[in-house]
């Protein structure tokens, strides 16, 4: 179900970014907040590329930060216990604790049912699929703001909105599966974060590591951002008695590596590298 949702991921980026046109400049203050919110969910560097390059010859950038955007917030539907933010460091907490002192199906059994009880209490079988499927062609928006097209979270909705439900319903059935139906383990949902170093024992890039050779000698590459979702499975070690973990990976997460701006031409090998201050001129 992971591979299914990074498919239905690239190919509405796909839709998008063939679509993409540029237009005429947004109200600043319009151009302003869509700034803001694609700087914090793809971090400064991706949002400062999007804005000061032109795309409209190779859209590539924006493929890339469509599929970052559409995979964080799948992310986030998928971890939630009850899509409460408040209440996530709570049930967390509680469990953690559960988990350290009792067998792992019974820590999973409580998880199962805060999660399932907590969500009835919320929302009492509301279709929730809508509203996330608003909240994302709402993300897409920003993102197209950013790289210079002229449009607007309804239009994206109403040109892409089975695509972007697809999208959301999968994460919610996956939500659900993973905290409500398995109790015997824990199933996580993987990404890798801006500026991490790539490890290639926990994340493969999606390049196949043609990227990674870019670049002046001795840089160290890092994550730009994630283009597909990882999974492990988590589960309290044999005989543990202090609640220690085994963890296996199921599926590393896909990144692209901040590299890709020397692949790209964006930045001269000469400059110290993308995450830098003053990066894009």
């Amino acid at each position: 179900m992971v591979r299914t949702l990074n498919l239905e991921i690239s190919e509405v980026a796909t839709q998008v970014t063939n679509a993409f046109r540029v237009g005429e400049a947004p109200e600043t203050d319009r151009a302003a907040l869509a700034f803001e919110r694609a700087r914090e969910a793809m971090g400064p560097v991706m949002a400062e590329l999007l804005e000061s390059i032109q795309h409209q010859d190779d859209p590539i950038l924006i493929d890339i930060a469509l599929k970052a955007d559409m995979v964080g917030f799948a992310a986030e539907i998928v971890s939630a216990w009850d899509f409460q933010h408040q209440s996530k460091s709570v049930f967390t907490g509680v469990y953690k604790q559960m988990l350290r002192s009792e067998p792992h199906l019974v820590a999973g059994q409580w998880r199962s049912h805060a999660q399932k009880y907590s969500k009835q209490r919320l929302y009492n079988g509301r279709d929730l699929a809508i509203g996330f499927s608003l909240q994302l062609a709402e993300r897409i928006a920003d993102l197209l703001t950013v790289a210079g097209a002229f449009t607007t979270s309804e239009v994206i909705h109403v040109a892409y909105a089975p695509h972007l439900e697809t999208i959301v319903r999968t994460a919610l059935d996956l939500q659900r599966i993973i905290g409500e139906e398995v109790i015997s383990c824990d199933y996580e949902i993987l990404t890798a974060h801006f500026d991490e170093v790539f490890d290639p024992e926990q994340m493969d890039d999606i390049y196949g590591g043609e990227v990674v050779m870019s670049g002046p000698p001795g840089i160290v590459p890092r994550v730009l951002s994630t283009a597909d979702l990882g999974l492990r499975r988590v589960e309290k070690a044999i005989g543990s008695a202090d609640g220690e973990m085994a963890v296996t990976m199921l599926l590393k997460p896909k990144v692209v590596l901040d590299t890709i701006v020397y692949e790209l031409g964006l930045v001269d090998d000469e400059e110290t590298g993308p995450s830098a201050a003053g990066v894009v001129t």
